[in-house]
């Protein structure tokens, strides 16, 4: 079967060497299989984590290995993955949109779980500096938590009412490569998607997310989110401290005390100008 899988799929065979030699992956000596260098909690992410999010989800095998190097969209994120995306617009709706996921009582995975994150959006092919997702198992699932969010977001979020909140499928790069998920393509897996996927799952190691960061980690992300809002322009944050701008550079300024002979200069600019100017062509 490895032989005929080998010689015969070639995008597998590229896959697995691209894979192989992207020094993110090892084949573990006890195991035999293929498994991610860095096995951990990430303490330098973009993204602070609510819920139970390892309930449904192996993103780095699906996303990291089956579509970066395979160019496949595994089954569960082509059939059944949806997301609630709130569009927060800056540092303090993010932060506020998170402490209403800790806050709501669907924060109990014995009620209607809610699984997700919030956080920098680095993307350049994604609008807006944070972004806030909440994944779902299909369209129902999508659709009930999509009102939960939005009664969420309107209650306990001053500027609530006027956050956009979208449904969506799967993940962006993937609707980027593939096209809109309202397509056939996203309706079904071929034979060939399936053979691979499985293959895969036979031989790599798992890397769930994890929700569970410890308060140093968390506090590290918030800190980092903070500078990101800074750089981007974004003042927002000064009210979560309570107005103290720490962050930014204020340099003395000189543009408003010019010297004498620098001001007698300056009058000559018009006049350069002026010789700068492209002569007419003569009709």
């Amino acid at each position: 079967m490895w032989r005929e899988l080998y010689f015969q799929n070639e995008q597998f065979e590229r896959g697995i060497n691209r894979l192989l030699n992207s020094g993110t992956v090892h084949v573990n000596h006890s195991t035999g299989r293929i498994t991610p260098i860095h096995h951990s909690l990430d303490a330098g992410a973009n993204w602070l984590f609510f819920g139970h999010v390892t309930a449904l989800r192996d993103c780095h095998l699906w996303h990291q290995i089956m579509f970066n190097y395979f160019d496949i969209v595994p089954e569960f994120c082509k059939l059944r993955c949806w997301k609630v995306v709130t569009k927060v617009r800056n540092f303090l709706e993010a932060i506020q949109f998170y402490n209403a996921m800790l806050a709501s009582p669907y924060h109990r995975a014995d009620l209607m779980p809610m699984h997700g994150k919030v956080g920098i959006d680095e993307r350049y092919y994604s609008s807006g500096h944070f972004n806030a997702f909440v994944y779902c198992d299909g369209s129902d699932d999508a659709h009930v938590k999509y009102a939960a969010v939005r009664a969420l977001v309107n209650d306990l979020i001053p500027t609530g009412p006027d956050i956009p909140i979208i449904i969506k499928r799967s993940c962006t790069e993937f609707e980027r490569k593939f096209g809109p998920t309202n397509t056939p393509f996203w309706q079904s897996m071929s034979p060939e998607e399936l053979d691979i996927q499985h293959r895969l799952e036979d031989i790599c190691d798992s890397e769930l997310i994890s929700a569970v960061q410890p308060d140093w980690i968390k506090n590290k992300i918030i800190a980092k989110m903070v500078r990101w809002a800074n750089t981007v322009g974004d003042k927002s944050w000064l009210e979560y401290f309570e107005g103290s701008d720490f962050l930014t550079a204020h340099a003395v300024t000189y543009h408003d005390q010019p010297t004498t002979q620098g001001a007698k200069q300056a009058k000559n600019i018009p006049k350069l100008r002026a010789t700068l100017k492209p002569k007419q062509k003569e009709k």
